[in-house]
């Protein structure tokens, strides 16, 4: 396949302060920080459009003071202040906005570190599985005083999910190829990245009843050339294109870029879907939507309800 590629007696109560001062780290089922779970936080800042989405679906969009300038949803989210972007957030930006608290991604490590020298709190959550999808919620509800929120949203993501899960048990696995990047409009393929092993794409295909057309283990989003393409011969080919409009095309003029590929299986049985919801490259809460999509797409004999 081609790929491109941390003398005196001391009271016990005493000790036992000084090890809650010294241990900075507050963790969780998925996060950790330096913030204290007790406390109350109304001048939030998050660095992530899924954290993003998160807070304001937890009703707490009120208390968020700023954002990236990749957080656009929901709309109210563009009403607050930018603190630069996912990879280059302005440091003076974020310490003039004077947050109470910060919503990292593991990513931000240079960030964290700036935090911790300024001594601004700060939780750090993760979004690459479902399952940190979903603690990321539990997590970002515990925090900011949410959980009965946070619990019902919980809810009803995991009825979905297990609703999907038993209604596509017994249905054949097709091989999905999910291409999460790819040059559009170019009337061609040259290469494409893709969703690999271990990625929340990867489980949303298995959830919804199909199989990831790539099996080579340790690769998340590997590039795959035309004829690595060609070589794993998915029956269905999901092509993420968010924003679509904005880069005035169609999705048929994306969808005629897979012409050039011959000898693909899937472009004969047309079950190439262009796919161009703007939460198609976000790993929040809305993944939910995706997943009900994607069962559809693999599976569109079942009698969906949504």
């Amino acid at each position: 396949m081609l790929i491109k590629n941390l003398k005196y007696i001391v009271p016990t109560t005493i000790i036992l302060l000084i090890a809650l001062l010294l241990a900075i780290d507050f963790n969780t089922a998925n996060g950790k920080g330096n913030s204290s779970q007790k406390e109350t936080y109304s001048r939030i800042i998050s660095l992530s459009p899924s954290t993003t989405e998160t807070l304001f679906l937890l009703g707490l969009g009120d208390k968020v003071v700023g954002v990236t300038r990749f957080c656009g949803y929901p709309p109210e989210a563009k009403t607050k202040k930018e603190v630069g972007g996912y990879i280059d957030p302005n440091y003076e930006a974020i310490m003039q906005l004077n947050p109470d608290l910060v919503i990292l991604l593991p990513e931000h490590e240079k960030v964290k570190k700036y935090l911790d020298q300024i001594n601004i709190k700060y939780i750090m959550v993760d979004n690459k599985t479902v399952d940190d999808i979903l603690n990321c919620i539990k997590t970002i509800g515990e925090i900011c005083d949410a959980q009965e929120k946070a619990a019902s949203v919980l809810a009803d993501m995991n009825s979905t999910i297990n609703e999907i899960e038993l209604k596509t048990s017994g249905f054949t696995r097709k091989k999905v190829l999910v291409s999460v990047g790819r040059t559009f409009g170019s009337d061609s393929i040259s290469d494409a990245y893709i969703a690999g092993k271990h990625t929340h794409y990867d489980e949303l295909i298995l959830i919804a009843g199909g199989t990831n057309a790539f099996t080579i283990e340790n690769l998340s989003y590997p590039m795959l050339s035309a004829e690595g393409i060609i070589q794993i011969n998915p029956d269905i080919i999901i092509d993420m294109a968010p924003n679509l409009s904005e880069q005035n095309l169609s999705e048929e003029k994306l969808l005629s870029d897979w012409d050039s590929i011959t000898n693909l299986t899937t472009i004969n049985k047309n079950n190439i879907y262009i796919y161009s919801k703007d939460y198609s490259s976000i790993p929040g809460p809305r993944i939910i939507y995706l997943l009900q999509d994607f069962a559809k797409i693999i599976h569109p004999e079942a009698d969906w309800n949504f």
